[in-house]
């Protein structure tokens, strides 16, 4: 979605000292310590897919090696595109009978078939607060046929996930699936504190299905986030920063997400909303919307 040239305003004076309402050790605080635990970022290329100028979502392939997902943001077609790490057009996939109201974020994991890696593309956008249901679209993650690239093919079998949040309409941009468990986590966006839900698995693919709420986060404008191939690792970030929590033993990831993350290293892109693990756990990949004419570039961030 287009963003709102006040809420951009607001991150500004943010990022010069505001302090929004929450614990009292705020981890958006810009005196909180920037770890060095990765990287700079490096860039990878400019995305040489045309039509892909709105990425809201990002996720690393676990059936075709180094290469990554990603889909554009509201109203366009609901399509998934598939790009090598400097960024090559190598296919764009169609989800039978999906519609993009509003794709925010993109995930990756296991679902209801053991052995087998779903992608989740999130329709959770929803500027006003004002839609009764969200969507989630759960498809298996196709094996491509590398004969034939730039692919195009159509994705059926896409299973449906409406639901509800039990306090009520919320925007959100961050989607996430737990390996350990095939739980989706959800992270609302325009709050002063925003919001975690949970979908626990099995989610409900006959009627409408219910996220709960689980915890308060200290931050704001939360546009993406993913959790690792592991488990054990995640990240959120806005258009300021990337938070990092690492479990220490075997919590939850609500329980983890409950404790205070690290602020990694971050170069701020023009609109970036969108995060995803590498799959070996010691890279990650940001990528922006386009904005101000500027390139659409995929980066990457590698763990010292």
């Amino acid at each position: 979605m287009k963003r709102i040239l006040t809420a951009l305003v607001v991150l500004s004076l943010c990022a010069n000292g505001c302090k929004e309402s929450g614990p009292d050790t705020n981890p958006q605080s810009d005196d909180q310590e920037v770890s060095d635990l990765f990287s700079d970022r490096q860039s990878l290329g400019e995305i040489q897919i045309s039509d892909l100028d709105e990425a809201s979502g990002l996720a690393h392939s676990r059936s075709n090696s180094n290469y990554l997902w990603s889909h554009n943001d509201s109203g366009g077609n609901p399509q998934l595109f598939l790009m090598d790490e400097a960024g090559a057009d190598i296919g764009r996939f169609t989800i039978d009978g999906a519609q993009n109201l509003d794709w925010e974020d993109l995930a990756i994991g296991p679902g209801p078939t053991p052995g087998t890696d779903y992608l989740y593309v999130g329709d959770i956008g929803d500027n006003r607060a004002v839609r009764p249901d969200r969507t989630i679209y759960r498809v298996p993650e196709p094996d491509l046929n590398t004969g034939s690239i730039p692919a195009s093919s159509t994705l059926s079998g896409a299973e449906t996930i409406n639901y509800v949040y039990e306090d009520g309409p919320r925007d959100a941009e961050a989607l996430m699936v737990d390996p350990s468990n095939n739980d989706l986590y959800i992270v609302s966006k325009r709050e002063a504190s925003v919001i975690l839900y949970v979908l626990p698995f099995p989610q409900n693919v006959a009627q409408m299905d219910t996220a709960e709420r689980v915890t308060v986060l200290p931050f704001t404008q939360i546009t993406a986030g993913d959790i690792s191939f592991d488990g054990n690792e995640v990240v959120l970030k806005n258009y300021l920063n990337i938070y990092h929590w690492s479990k220490t033993g075997s919590e939850s990831i609500r329980e983890l997400l409950s404790t205070t993350p690290e602020r990694l290293n971050y170069t701020v892109e023009p609109q970036g909303e969108a995060i995803a693990w590498h799959t070996n756990g010691n890279q990650f990949y940001t990528i922006s919307e386009l904005a101000n004419n500027q390139p659409v570039v995929l980066y990457r961030y590698t763990r010292n």
